[in-house]
This record gives structure tokens, sequence and C-alpha cells, in this order.
């Protein structure tokens, strides 16, 4: 018993040694200076510096502990402010994407709307034009046949029978001829699912239907 409480009191001896620092060489000739033999005092040597490494890290990690709960707070609130920095960018980053990609839909969406706009105001003029060549043409075409029909009013009056009855022949024969033309370009410019329509054979379609109709009217006026 004696032994072992003189061997604890040596380990507390090599301990205090090791953490002032003191060499191993001076520990083993201090050892032997109080009896401990040569081979024995390595091993106490060894003992003690292992226990004092034990508690140096035992130490250290109460003094990182520590350290870790006094400044816990200083963390956390770095936590979160880094967190918000880092939040507060994704969501501008975020907001400037999603309004570029508003800027090119609504760019996109004013040139479809230009281009329609224009698309129907072409089509506008067109149709105004198309009216009033229509227009034009039926005034004139009014206009022969008010001075055709005198002119027929004139020969009855003359009494040209068998003139007239060859006149008004040659001008239903002419006038079914304008309407069956008129027709042929009404089914194949028309009818096909396929066919563009355009201004000008539309016109064409309607002065040949109101020449043939004219000319059908005139015929049975002989």
């Amino acid at each position: 018993m004696a032994e072992q409480k003189n061997q604890a009191s040596i380990i507390e001896l090599i301990q205090q040694m090791v953490s002032e620092g003191v060499p191993e060489e001076k520990i083993v000739q201090t050892l032997k200076e109080l009896g401990v033999e040569p081979e024995k005092a390595k091993r106490l040597l060894l003992l003690g510096q292992a226990d004092t490494f034990a508690l140096l890290r035992s130490e250290i990690a109460r003094i990182v502990v520590d350290d870790i709960e006094k400044e816990k707070p200083n963390l956390v609130k770095f936590i979160s402010e880094e967190g918000e920095k880092a939040g507060q960018k994704s969501r501008e980053k975020i907001t400037t994407l999603v309004m570029q990609d508003v800027q090119k839909y609504e760019k996109a969406i004013t040139g479809q709307s230009k281009s329609f706009q224009e698309l129907i105001g072409d089509n506008v003029r067109k149709v105004t034009e198309l009216s009033d060549r229509v227009k034009d043409a039926l005034n004139e075409l009014g206009e022969q046949v008010g001075q055709l029909k005198i002119d027929m009013d004139e020969m009855k009056i003359r009494g040209i029978g068998l003139r007239n009855r060859l006149i008004g022949l040659l001008l239903l024969l002419v006038g079914i001829a304008f309407l069956a033309l008129d027709f042929y370009l009404f089914v194949t410019k028309f009818i096909p699912a396929n066919a563009v329509i355009s201004p000008d054979s539309l016109i064409v379609t309607l002065i040949l239907a109101l020449v043939g109709v004219t000319l059908v009217f005139l015929a049975s006026a002989f």
C-alpha cells in the first residue's frame, strides 16, 4: 500500500514537472535521485506524460466548449445575418430574372400586336380600294347601260325589227358567255379550300357578273 502511495506521489511529481516543461532527462535524473530504478523511472515517466496529456485534452475540450457557449449568441446572430443576406440576394436575382422574362414577353406581345394591327390596316385599305373600284365600275356600267337602252329605244322607234332581234340575240349570247366565264372563275378561284382571294380577282368576277346580267337584260328588251 505504501509503495502504491509512493508511486502515485511520484506520478503526481512527474505530471507537475511535465506541465512545467522540465526535460525528460532531468525528470529521469530526479527519479534516480529518489531511488527509482532507471527502467521503472521511464515507465513512470510514460504514465505521468499519458495522464498529463489526458488532462490537457480534457482541459482543452472544456475550454473549447466554454468558448463555444460564450460565442453561441454571436454565432447564431452571424449565421442568421448571413442567411438573410444570402436569401435577399437570391430573391433579388430571382426577381431580376422574372422581370427580364416579363419584359421579353411584353416585347414579343407588343410586336405581334403591332404586326396584327398593320395586317388589319392593310386589309381595310384593300377593301376600301376594292369598294371604290367596284363603285366606279358600277357607275360606268350604269351609264353605258342607260345609253344603250336609249339607243335601243330609238332603234325600236325607227322600226328596225329583224335587226333588233338579231342584236337582242347577239346580246343574249354575249351575256350568257360572260355569265359562263364568271361562273368558271368563281368555281376555280373561290370554291377550293386553298384558294387565295385577291381584290383584283374579286373585282373581275363582279364586273363579269354585272356585264352578263346587263346584256341578258338588254337582250330581253329587243
